[in-house]
Parts: structure tokens; sequence; C-alpha cells
């Protein structure tokens, strides 16, 4: 893997780029039973609060047969951001004050003391408790950690060994995660790899790979479309068609599956 990061290999960026750009090109058509599909940080941590989080969580727990990837870089993402990601009960309760704040402005100015009150009692309840998150939104949590810790490949690569590779592909713009200060985008990506690596020597088989990811930057993907690299890479390592989706293009596919 390292000899493909560093390209040392052979890589068929051209067609990958060709392929992108082709307004009527359409790919193969597979079955998203056949399909390794990787979660990337920021649908780790928003999924809980998808509207067909449920349809998502039970087909991928009970249906799923291909490799399900959870790279390692994502998980100790969740727990960074975690706050600012999942509304809380304070930052539930902060949505619906400013609501109530204009509701005071707009029946007597003279209110405004009492929303002034209520909005310190606000603050100093988030600094006490800001922590404690909804009970549907813990259990939906909850009932996706289970699944992935039944059905997920968790890798983890070095990030020594990776460290000078992540530099130079930075330095000349070598997608993902040039368009981010740190490296955390770099090895979201050599985390899956390394698990796509892992499932095919285990003996898994698979005729696609998707990372389903928010990340709407071009150094992921462009109108939809992968970055070309990014494909190129996939296709040399596996060798099959690599494709980036959003939650909700993951939520519809599960839903054609299952009907």
């Amino acid at each position: 893997m390292i000899d493909l990061l560093d390209r040392r290999t052979d890589l068929d960026v051209l067609g990958a780029l060709a392929d992108a750009i082709h307004p009527l090109a359409e790919g193969d058509t597979f079955a998203i039973e056949h399909t390794a599909i990787a979660l990337d940080a920021n649908v780790f941590l928003r999924l809980s609060g998808h509207p067909k989080s449920a349809d998502i969580i039970d087909y991928l727990g009970s249906r799923h047969s291909a490799p399900l990837i959870l790279p390692g870089q994502a998980v100790q993402e969740f727990w960074n951001n975690q706050l600012q990601a999942v509304d809380t009960v304070s930052s539930s309760l902060k949505k619906k004050f400013d609501g109530l704040k204009t509701d005071f402005a707009r029946v007597d100015s003279n209110f405004g003391p009492y929303a002034s009150e209520i909005g310190d009692l606000l603050e100093q309840f988030s600094s006490e408790h800001g922590h404690v998150y909804d009970e549907a939104t813990v259990r939906k949590t909850e009932a996706l950690f289970e699944v992935l810790q039944k059905r997920a490949l968790v890798p983890y690569v070095s990030r020594q060994c990776f460290r000078e590779i992540a530099d130079q592909r930075k330095r000349t713009k070598t997608p993902p995660g040039f368009k981010d200060e740190g490296d955390g985008d770099f090895f979201i990506w050599v985390d899956m790899l390394a698990g796509l690596l892992q499932a095919q020597q285990n003996g898994k088989e698979f005729a696609r790979v998707v990372l389903v990811s928010q990340d709407k930057k071009t150094d992921w993907s462009r109108a939809g479309k992968a970055h070309p690299v990014l494909v190129a890479e996939v296709k040399s390592l596996v060798r099959v068609p690599f494709e980036i989706w959003t939650t909700d293009q993951l939520a519809q596919e599960i839903g054609g599956a299952v009907m």
C-alpha cells in the first residue's frame, strides 16, 4: 500500500479522469449487498440523527454481507467532535430559547429582563450538563455502536510509517486532505484502504467500494463524482470501482434494496 500511495506502482489516473469528466458515461450497476461500505468521520458522528437512521442501522446490522469499514481515525474524531456535531439536551433547549426570545421581544420590550435571566440559567445548565444527550439520540447511537462492534472492520495504520507520505501528498495537493490543515482526512483514507486489503485477505468479496461522506470539499469529490486520483488508487489496490455517497444516497440505496 505504501508503494501505491508513494507512486512506486502504476496508476491509471488519466483513465479515471476521462471517466469522471465524460458527461454521458454510465458505470456498471452493483447491488448494495456487494458493495464494501466505509463511513467517514462526519457520517459516523451524525448518522444517529438522520431521519432514516433506524433503517440504515438495521440494514447494516442484519442484511449487509459485504465489508463494513469504520476507519480508526473516525473513531477518535467521534470523541473529539461529538459535542459540536450532535445535538445535546442543552443545545436543543438553546434553539428553542432563541425562538422564545423573539416571542418576548415581539410581545413587549419590557419582557427583556426575563429573557436575559432565562439565558443565564441556560448557560449555567450547559456548562454543567452540556454532555447529556436526549434519550432518542442515545438509543440510536447505542444501536449504531452495537452494529459496528459486531460487523465493522476498524483498521488503524501506523501513523509514523505514513507521516512523510502524508506531508508530500499535501505539498503536491494529492487528495484527500490538502484542503485541511491536519492529516485527518488522509488517515481516514489510508485506514479505509487498509481495511479493504484486510477484507480481501480474509476472503471477503465485493464488487464496488463506497465511502459515505458529507464532506463537500473538492479534494474528495465534485458534483457527486469522486476525485479521479481516489478512484484510481482504489482500482489499483483492490481492482473495483470507487464512489462517494452522501448519507441520503445510502438511505435511498438501502430503501431500494429492501423493497
